[in-house]
């Protein structure tokens, strides 16, 4: 490879990092090779004794010359059940294995050597580096914010799984038939179990905290519910280091994706608005304990949007994806969280300007600026409005494109106050005329200000009973004061 081709190459890796996962763009980091130097993936994992389960601590790239592999395979020494594995590729350390090399007569008799992997000694330093930087970074943080954390982190300890209807240990006969999606954790297929379609969301061995954490939501007291995604069971595959959650499956697919090649009456429209609100509000509320249940604790998402809003046959709306949710359970300490996660389009003003007031009810109110946004996708493809319907976009998709920065959002959201507009001829109908104010106050700048979500679902059952009536918009304020205050006199005299 020559000089210049070096200087120009790109190099795509798995990634994985617990401390920093902003570093992360779906699980994938691509990385510049620096020029006389050769781009390396690596992982660096832990074995379980016991288990045999792998555990990955570390996943990216860095400039390497001395690593020549195309597949990430360890084959050194162990040291405290610690791998280390590079590899040259695209991709290449999304799969790795510890494959211990057969000692030869002489190195059986010879003295075993004190002098570490250099490859694995750099990476720890450079995490060593990273955690240093992160650390004193995260005091600033906390001594600028002074708030108090009042949440607790969803668990990730291995879930008692028994009262599920396909366990761990009793795997059923599903047959995967079609990929339908994938995304940060994972990909979703259609498949069958017994007579009936299902829907296996399959995550791969790095992300089984995720699966973990959204089977620990599946599973709280009274989370069942119409407008919550049915929860059926999960299965652990070892053979392939797979993690499956299964799911009811439903045909139409996400909001956004029917609503790219759909549109919506005023009818349709309420319908998944307030079913969509419906299953937001169940997800916040908290349900005392009872003889029968435990107590339900409020719960935020975290990464709403419509792509995380599943449609039913009957255009019901159910929420999914618990990757990122967090569990408030009052009178528990709280655990570590990053502020900064979820879908860039979608964050909050205050997500990304990072000063999150980490309570309960400010990351409820995340949730709600986000469903602003989902509510603003509804109406633009709605057929009430006056004149041709638009073709989708996503919010903010016609100001900053499909793949904005941070720095672009925050410019736009955080400094300017963007939100996505608002044509006149859409409040030309009296129900979507409220609507557009509902989202207007889901949306407020200031989190406070805005409403929760049982608000927003009390409005729009309200909504529904708006009659299909056009409103006459005048341009000219002065000339509609007029006017009214002309109709009015008439009417008393």
């Amino acid at each position: 490879m020559s000089r210049a081709n070096l200087e120009q190459s790109k190099l795509q890796c798995a990634c994985f990092n617990a401390r920093a996962p902003e570093s992360c763009t779906n699980n994938k980091i691509t990385c510049d090779v620096e020029a006389g130097k050769v781009g390396c993936c690596f992982v660096v994992w832990s074995s379980d004794n016991v288990t045999g389960e792998n555990r990955v601590s570390l996943q990216g790239c860095f400039n390497n010359v001395s690593c020549n592999n195309t597949e990430c395979v360890s084959d050194g020494p162990t040291r405290n059940n610690v791998n280390y594995c590079c590899c040259r590729g695209n991709m290449c350390n999304s799969k790795f294995k510890y494959v211990p090399l057969r000692p030869s007569p002489e190195e059986l008799e010879a003295p075993p050597s004190d002098k570490p992997n250099e490859n694995l000694v750099i990476v720890i330093a450079v995490c060593c580096a990273v955690d240093i930087v992160l650390v004193s970074l995260g005091g600033i943080f906390f001594y600028r914010n002074r708030k108090t954390a009042m949440f607790t982190q969803v668990p990730t300890n291995e879930p008692d799984i028994s009262s599920s209807s396909l366990t761990l240990n009793s795997p059923r006969p599903i047959h995967l038939i079609e990929q339908k999606a994938g995304g940060r954790f994972g990909a979703v297929w259609r498949a069958q179990f017994k007579s009936e379609e299902v829907a296996v969301k399959i995550f791969p061995l790095q992300d089984k905290d995720s699966w973990q954490s959204e089977q620990e939501i599946f599973k709280l007291p009274r989370m069942k519910h119409l407008n919550i995604l049915e929860y059926i069971g999960v299965e652990k595959h070892s053979e392939t280091n797979e993690f499956w959650l299964i799911t009811a499956y439903h045909s139409l697919g996400s909001l956004c994706d029917y609503l790219k090649v759909h549109t919506v009456s005023w009818s349709e429209l309420c319908k998944i608005a307030e079913s969509m609100a419906r299953g937001l509000t169940h997800l916040h509320e908290e349900f005392p304990a009872t003889k029968a249940d435990g107590l339900k604790p409020a719960v935020a998402h975290r990464d709403f949007k419509s792509k995380n809003v599943l449609l039913k046959a009957d255009l019901t709306a159910c929420i999914a994806d618990f990757g990122l949710a967090l569990i408030f359970e009052p009178g528990k300490p709280c655990g570590e969280t990053h502020g900064q996660v979820g879908t860039r389009r979608y964050m909050a003003p205050e997500v990304l300007e990072g000063a999150i007031n980490f309570t309960r009810d400010a990351f409820l109110r995340i949730d709600v600026y986000a469903c602003g946004l989902v509510l603003w996708e509804l109406v633009s493809r709605c057929t009430e409005q006056d004149g041709a319907v638009p073709d989708y976009t996503l919010p903010f998709q016609t100001e900053l494109g499909i793949h904005p920065s941070v720095e672009e959002m925050q410019e736009n959201v955080v400094t300017k106050k963007m939100r996505p507009r608002i044509p006149d001829h859409w409040r030309s109908h009296s129900g979507l005329n409220a609507i557009c104010d509902t989202m207007e106050e889901c949306w407020d700048h200031d989190a406070e200000a805005r409403l929760s979500s049982s608000s927003v679902m009390e409005r729009i059952s309200q909504h529904t009973r708006y009659p299909t009536t056009q409103l006459f918009i005048e341009s000219n304020t002065d000339t509609l004061i007029k006017n009214r205050t002309e109709n009015i006199t008439q009417n008393i005299t």
